[in-house]
């Protein structure tokens, strides 16, 4: 999480809402929404400015993953 953010602040990504996606712990692009699994390989991991993070799971590297899968707990 913290490299996302710091990777934001760098690049001038602050308020622009979106999600940082890393891989391996490092980041490899900024998308204005969580979108298209199928773009990415499993195992990579979305930040969005709030801290809240979803992994890319199931699906191949060829193929893309086949969904986002939330990292953190569902509040009431």
């Amino acid at each position: 999480m913290d490299t996302a953010r710091r990777w934001r602040e760098q690049w001038g990504y602050i308020g622009r809402g979106g999600v940082v996606v890393l891989f391996a712990g490092e980041v490899q692009s900024w998308v204005n929404e969580l979108r298209n699994p199928e773009h990415w390989q499993p195992g990579c991991i979305a930040v969005d400015e709030g801290g809240k993070s979803w992994t890319a799971i199931a699906g191949t590297e060829s193929n893309g993953a086949l969904m986002w899968l939330p990292n953190d707990p569902i509040r009431d």
